[in-house]
Protein backbone atom coordinates (compact mmCIF):
# COMPACT_ATOMS: atom_id res chain seq x y z
CA UNK A 1 0.00 0.00 0.00
CA UNK A 2 1.30 3.21 -0.74
CA UNK A 3 0.41 7.34 -1.19
CA UNK A 4 -0.44 7.41 -4.32
CA UNK A 5 0.03 11.49 -4.32
CA UNK A 6 4.08 10.28 -3.80
CA UNK A 7 6.48 9.91 -6.00
CA UNK A 8 8.38 7.42 -4.03
CA UNK A 9 9.08 4.35 -4.93
CA UNK A 10 9.27 1.29 -2.30
CA UNK A 11 10.27 -2.28 -2.09
CA UNK A 12 12.00 -4.98 -0.34
CA UNK A 13 14.76 -7.52 -1.41
CA UNK A 14 15.79 -10.89 0.50
CA UNK A 15 19.75 -11.62 0.66
CA UNK A 16 19.92 -15.01 0.03
CA UNK A 17 17.43 -17.94 1.21
CA UNK A 18 19.29 -18.83 4.69
CA UNK A 19 17.34 -18.28 8.15
CA UNK A 20 16.88 -15.84 9.33
CA UNK A 21 16.19 -13.70 6.67
CA UNK A 22 18.44 -10.70 5.54
CA UNK A 23 15.45 -8.00 4.49
CA UNK A 24 16.26 -4.72 2.83
CA UNK A 25 13.97 -2.30 2.05
CA UNK A 26 14.85 0.18 -1.03
CA UNK A 27 13.51 3.82 -1.34
CA UNK A 28 13.88 5.28 -5.06
CA UNK A 29 12.40 8.68 -6.04
CA UNK A 30 12.33 10.75 -8.93
CA UNK A 31 12.90 13.88 -7.17
CA UNK A 32 15.28 14.81 -4.24
CA UNK A 33 14.17 14.11 -0.21
CA UNK A 34 15.10 14.62 2.80
CA UNK A 35 13.26 12.03 4.99
CA UNK A 36 13.20 10.36 8.38
CA UNK A 37 11.96 6.49 8.32
CA UNK A 38 10.33 3.96 10.34
CA UNK A 39 10.40 0.34 9.64
CA UNK A 40 8.58 -2.00 11.42
CA UNK A 41 8.39 -6.21 10.46
CA UNK A 42 6.06 -8.17 12.78
CA UNK A 43 6.24 -12.23 12.62
CA UNK A 44 2.85 -13.74 14.08
CA UNK A 45 2.63 -17.82 13.88
CA UNK A 46 2.61 -21.47 15.97
CA UNK A 47 5.40 -20.02 17.80
CA UNK A 48 4.14 -16.62 19.09
CA UNK A 49 4.92 -13.00 17.95
CA UNK A 50 7.71 -11.06 17.18
CA UNK A 51 8.03 -6.96 16.19
CA UNK A 52 11.69 -5.26 14.99
CA UNK A 53 11.86 -2.00 14.71
CA UNK A 54 14.14 0.36 13.51
CA UNK A 55 14.09 4.32 11.91
CA UNK A 56 16.72 6.90 10.85
CA UNK A 57 17.67 9.69 8.17
CA UNK A 58 17.74 9.46 4.61
CA UNK A 59 19.03 11.49 1.99
CA UNK A 60 17.02 10.55 -1.70
CA UNK A 61 18.62 11.80 -4.80
CA UNK A 62 16.89 12.15 -7.45
CA UNK A 63 16.29 8.90 -9.20
CA UNK A 64 18.68 7.01 -7.26
CA UNK A 65 18.07 3.69 -5.73
CA UNK A 66 18.67 3.88 -1.96
CA UNK A 67 18.73 1.07 1.06
CA UNK A 68 17.30 2.00 4.66
CA UNK A 69 19.17 -0.42 6.36
CA UNK A 70 18.88 -4.36 6.76
CA UNK A 71 16.52 -6.12 9.29
CA UNK A 72 16.57 -9.77 10.08
CA UNK A 73 13.97 -11.65 11.10
CA UNK A 74 13.09 -15.87 10.93
CA UNK A 75 10.19 -16.65 9.63
CA UNK A 76 8.31 -19.73 8.19
CA UNK A 77 5.40 -20.83 5.39
CA UNK A 78 3.05 -21.66 8.78
CA UNK A 79 4.25 -17.75 9.71
CA UNK A 80 2.46 -14.40 8.81
CA UNK A 81 5.19 -11.44 7.91
CA UNK A 82 4.90 -8.11 7.41
CA UNK A 83 7.45 -5.12 7.16
CA UNK A 84 5.86 -1.83 7.11
CA UNK A 85 7.84 1.45 5.91
CA UNK A 86 6.52 4.77 6.95
CA UNK A 87 8.39 7.88 5.73
CA UNK A 88 8.51 11.21 6.85
CA UNK A 89 9.12 14.53 5.38
CA UNK A 90 9.62 18.31 7.34
CA UNK A 91 7.69 16.30 10.71
CA UNK A 92 4.57 15.10 8.47
CA UNK A 93 3.88 11.27 7.37
CA UNK A 94 4.52 11.71 3.71
CA UNK A 95 4.17 7.87 2.06
CA UNK A 96 3.08 3.94 4.04
CA UNK A 97 3.42 1.01 2.70
CA UNK A 98 2.81 -2.49 3.96
CA UNK A 99 4.77 -5.47 2.15
CA UNK A 100 4.68 -9.22 3.44
CA UNK A 101 7.91 -10.26 3.75
CA UNK A 102 9.55 -12.15 0.55
CA UNK A 103 8.46 -15.92 0.40
CA UNK A 104 10.88 -18.56 1.73
CA UNK A 105 12.38 -20.64 -1.62
CA UNK A 106 14.18 -23.03 0.27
Amino acid sequence: MMNADSDIQVWLERLGQAQPAVIVPYVRSASAHQLRYKLKATKTGPNGRSVIGQGGNLQVVAGQSAPLGKMTITYGPEDDCQVDVILYETGQEYARFEFECPPNES
